[in-house]
């Protein structure tokens, strides 16, 4: 009997085991993307203090003309602490920066669902979507954003903006949250071959009452949907319906959100590493965490918790067996 007893309890275990370890993951066409609480991220910029964080890579693809695309061309990290939600965006693409005129430069959109039904087309007619729209009218390394009046950004035009239809947008009635700062890796020439670095973050919960905002909360799934302005699309720059998008599966053209999770977990923090070489133009990494991979989207952290709960029950397992074999001895029948 006691053999018996002590299979079925290994049998439970290590079926506990196997639960807490390997949680299922997304589909092979699906996309998500953790952003785990992390503290010590600086708008700057540079992305040495991102080295903790695993990022997300996509394919871009133009939905106008799917032909063009940019395979494998953004990298999407996410991150947040008690007050904001950080975001970095890195696409690989030549520079193109022209001080007087931001249709000649890049310029990039952030797109986040706010009603069920609004889709990544700026809605679709289907409810509100939260876009932080950036075109380019401030120099590269200028804090962007920010205005408590609206959600318009006058000097560098880093706007908080809303939208319910594929036409039009508007900025946000009440204040601009948003800060953010542009680069690229290779501001050597126009045309210069690299990766345009957007680095920003807004508070997790604004002030915002009319439905033009996405609320963040620790623990939700939230759409997003990132597009991009290639300033080389015509002679005279980019126009507004011709950018980039974000495809969750460039076969299927699959424009849909991409699901982000503020997952409730501490991403770990490592000793200061080298940042790598200097680019063209100067240090591409400020001095940040450069840990191990981050544990929320790699599982470590569910094999550590699994490895706990295996340990908790084969040590109450050790004591119930104990405690059947003295009662056994002492001429008593084991407590079922």
């Amino acid at each position: 009997m006691r053999r018996t007893w002590l299979r079925t309890t290994v049998a439970v275990v290590w079926v506990a085991l196997v639960l807490v370890v390997a949680p299922s993951g997304p589909a092979a066409a699906d996309v998500s993307v953790n952003a785990g609480k992390f503290s010590g991220i600086v708008i700057d910029g540079l992305v040495g203090d991102w080295a903790g964080i695993t990022g997300t890579t996509l394919t871009l693809v133009r939905p106008l003309a799917t032909a063009e695309r940019i395979a494998n061309g953004l990298t999407l990290k996410l991150a947040y602490d008690d007050a904001n939600l950080y975001v970095l965006a890195m696409i690989q693409d030549d520079f193109d920066y022209n001080a007087t005129d931001h249709f000649r430069s890049g310029s990039v959109a952030v797109l986040w669902q706010i009603d069920p039904a609004a889709t990544p087309d700026m809605g679709g007619g289907n409810g509100n979507v939260d876009i932080w729209h950036w075109e380019l009218d401030c120099n590269a390394g200028v804090l962007s954003g920010y205005n408590l009046n609206s959600g318009n950004d006058p000097a560098c035009n880093f706007d908080d903006e809303w939208s319910s239809s594929v036409v039009n947008r508007f900025d946000d009635g009440q204040a601009n949250e948003l800060y953010g700062v542009w680069t690229h890796t290779n501001r050597s020439a126009p045309g210069a071959t690299g990766t345009w670095i957007f680095e920003m973050r807004r508070s997790l919960r604004t002030m915002d009452t009319l439905n033009q905002d996405r609320q963040f909360t620790v623990g939700g799934t939230f759409g997003m949907a990132v597009a991009y302005w290639d300033p080389d699309e015509s002679g005279t720059g980019w126009t507004a319906s011709g950018h980039y998008a974000t495809c969750k599966d460039p076969t299927t053209l699959d424009f849909s959100w991409i699901d982000v999770t503020l997952v409730p977990l501490q991403v770990p923090t490592g000793p200061t590493g080298p940042q790598g070489p200097a680019g063209p133009t100067g240090p591409q990494g400020s001095v940040g965490p450069a840990g191990p991979t981050d544990v929320l989207v790699s599982g470590s952290a569910y094999a550590g918790l699994g490895l706990g709960v295996a340990a908790m029950l084969l040590s109450i397992a050790a004591l119930a067996m104990a405690r059947r074999t003295r009662g056994t001895e002492r001429g008593g029948a084991p407590k079922p």
